[in-house]
């Protein structure tokens, strides 16, 4: 597509070209070569629905390469900086966080997504400038005419969130522009706000849903969470005027789209993946999905969606385990924290085993390091216990058994033992073969990482490696994106789609409006509890069961080869271990009576902020509920930044942000990128070095 470099030509295009003529179900930032076409055939309905058909591609720009998950799930509550610390900058907020990152490998820099999402702006503004002519009089001109103002409110919504005042170009760029300046953030907004509305005005929502495609519901959900924004701390009284009307309007929308949709019966059902374009990625709670098929189950890198990648935890060095396309390839970016953990009721509430990977079992029973009991293929190889600090004591590791993972800076005991009755007496974990072939012995389990456990001749608890510093190679990995689906466990891409918009957050949404209205109880009864009951065990429902997306190897290859290959994937998750319960097969119960009476996990949080207002409660009650539903869902650095609310939780309960000790109110916004700084021209000259510091966002240079 060289041809076409001009269309989008300007300093803010300092990325890859990215407009694609094909479906959206092309690889992201597909670059087709090309001497058929010409600028002329955009003035083509042919042409210009070509480029319309490419603008949802724009969805995947939060899941492509490591483009987005920096500046959306560090320097939080939920993650913290993982094994590989490219991106440490963005979690710790250090002098390294500039207009151009430093970093001592491949950090995430603010121009790439800066870049990406001006070109697809670009794009959007061609459309809707050559729409109204080149289709004049076709049917599907005001569908195609939505979906771009759909796609620039939906980006310049992301984008202001991070950057506040930024360029509003609203028409194509003619020609090489440099002039440019900061549009105040109110006056991004309205504009967000205006393009939405046309969206929720003009589309429409069709009785079957295709997956990738933007719907009236998907315009309704985002114009509600903009009209939330607006009254959100980030802003203070910025628009205070509208915000009877804004609330009230933003409720209706989220109620009118509750009314059309449900949600999945099971939790579970929205990350019970299977392969590309399976049956989780049809459901109707889903409302938008940056879209990955299997015709693209080739791409890597940025063509792809490499969120598989970035939350497993390091695995291929322990006993009994190597690399393997159901465990994922462990990029370890991410990594979960204590209030990930903490803050379900991980006895009641489903969604934290629904969520997390907390078993892999044994793939290759030669790799045994100190290891000196037998191994067979398909015994349960590493368990995690997500265990309380007043479980510690029943898990024990004895000294002398301590020894290190070849190639690995990791101790570990393999020897770690668990009280097997109430008199101090302690026996190994053991574990039968879980693969189809047979029941096997009963062996020990090599690898198991209480999260509290006691040493030998030491009365206090300890921290067994995660999530602390003591080791950050060690986690329960979110389960959410992995993906056995793969072609090959080296290949860096994943094909499944990624949620950009649901029903449960349209509930969220709707009952943060009521806190924000003073209606407390109705948040809790018509919104919260809804989700609360069906993460809710139900009766009969086994507790012990585990899927995630490292299931679908068992598709992907003949069922009887599954037998002998070396799977890690596990069926059985740790719930009953890390709980210390009987088996039971009873429903739990987890709505809520009161907004006076909330739960446990939540006063301990609120206790732990210094919260006392209903209002201040209540508020990090529903940032609690998000963190349950949503969690690693690309959007948490968002709620934390637009509640005002990011210092308190990031230094309360991130450990790297907190002994970093360097998170400030100016990094409420991201650093302006420095080759938009470079590039920008006053007067017909260059910015000076003043000039440019002037336009960058405060505190950074």
């Amino acid at each position: 597509m060289n041809n076409y470099k001009n269309i989008i030509a300007g300093f803010l295009v300092t990325g890859i070209f990215a407009l694609s003529f094909s479906s959206c179900t092309n690889d992201f930032l597909e670059e087709n070569r090309s001497t058929h076409y010409t600028t002329q055939y955009l003035d083509t309905p042919e042409g210009l629905r070509e480029m319309a058909l490419g603008l949802p591609t724009a969805f995947k720009l939060h899941s492509a390469h490591e483009y987005s998950f920096p500046m959306t799930n560090y320097g939080v509550d939920e993650f913290t900086t993982g094994s590989d610390p490219a991106n440490q900058p963005w979690n710790d907020y250090d002098d390294r966080l500039q207009s151009t990152v430093v970093s001592s490998s491949n950090p995430c820099h603010p121009r790439y997504l800066w870049d990406m999402a001006y070109i697809f702006v670009s794009t959007a503004n061609i459309i809707l400038e050559k729409a109204p002519v080149v289709l004049e009089g076709e049917s599907d001109m005001n569908q195609i005419l939505a979906e771009a103002h759909f796609v620039r409110g939906w980006l310049y919504f992301w984008m202001v969130q991070q950057w506040g005042d930024i360029p509003l170009i609203t028409e194509p760029v003619k020609g090489l522009e440099r002039e440019y300046v900061r549009a105040p953030k109110k006056e991004v907004v309205e504009q967000i706000v205006e393009d939405l509305k046309f969206a929720y005005d003009n589309l429409t929502n069709p009785s079957s849903i295709t997956p990738g495609k933007i719907y009236k519901d998907a315009a309704a959900h985002y114009l509600a969470k903009v009209l939330l924004y607006k009254h959100c701390e980030i802003n203070g009284d910025m628009f205070a005027g509208s915000k009877d009307t804004d609330l009230a309007e933003a409720l209706r929308l989220c109620d009118e789209v509750i009314a059309r949709r449900q949600l999945a019966p099971d939790f579970m059902d929205l990350w019970d993946y299977w392969g590309p374009d399976g049956a989780n990625e049809f459901l109707d709670e889903v409302i938008l999905a940056a879209q990955y098929t299997v015709e693209n189950a080739g791409a890597n890198g940025r063509y792809s969606n490499m969120l598989c990648l970035q939350f497993v935890s390091v695995y291929q060095n322990w006993t009994g385990m190597i690399r393997n396309l159901e465990g994922g390839r462990e990029y370890a970016r991410l990594r979960t924290t204590n209030y990930a953990m903490d803050v379900y009721d991980r006895v009641n509430d489903s969604r934290f085993w629904k969520s997390f990977r907390t078993t892999m079992t044994v793939n290759d029973p030669d790799h045994k390091n100190s290891f000196t009991e037998d191994l067979e293929l398909g015994q349960t190889g590493i368990m995690w216990i997500i265990n309380n600090p007043d479980d510690a004591n029943r898990f024990r590791l004895p000294r002398d058994t301590e020894v290190t993972v070849p190639g690995s800076t990791a101790a570990l005991s393999p020897a770690v033992m668990l009280m097997n009755d109430g008199t101090g007496n302690y026996d190994n974990i053991r574990s039968s073969v879980l693969l189809p072939n047979g029941p096997g012995a009963n062996n020990i389990v090599p690898n198991v990482l209480p999260r509290y456990r006691t040493i030998e001749g030491q009365p206090n608890a300890d921290t067994y490696y995660y999530p602390t510093t003591q080791n950050n190679s060690v986690w329960p990995a979110l389960s959410k994106y992995l993906d056995g689906a793969r072609s090959d466990h080296s290949k860096e891409g994943s094909q499944r789609d990624v949620i950009k918009a649901r029903l449960g957050e349209t509930y969220l949404i709707a009952a943060e409006i009521k806190v924000r209205q003073g209606k407390y109880q109705e948040a809790i009864d018509m919104y919260v509890n809804p989700l609360r009951r069906r993460a809710a065990y139900k009766s009969g429902e086994d507790r012990s069961e585990q899927k995630h997306g490292g299931q679908a190897y068992t598709e992907s290859v003949n069922a009887t080869e599954w037998v002998t290959r070396p799977t890690s994937f596990c069926p059985v998750n740790t719930y009953y271990l890390s709980n210390n319960i009987p088996v039971t097969t009873a429903a739990t119960d987890l709505t809520i009576g009161s907004y006076t009476n909330l739960p446990a996990e939540d006063e301990a949080i609120i206790a732990a902020l210094g919260y006392s207002s209903d209002y201040d409660r209540m508020l990090c009650f529903i940032l609690n509920e998000r963190s349950r539903e949503l969690m690693g869902e690309l959007i948490r650095w968002e709620d934390l930044a637009r509640t005002k609310t990011l210092i308190d939780r990031a230094m309360t309960f991130n450990g790297d942000t907190k002994q970093a000790n360097q998170l400030k109110e100016y990094h409420y916004l991201r650093p302006i990128p420095q080759e938009f700084l470079d590039a920008v021209w006053v007067d017909g000259r260059p910015l000076t070095l003043a000039e440019k510091q002037a336009m960058q966002n405060p505190g950074y240079r």
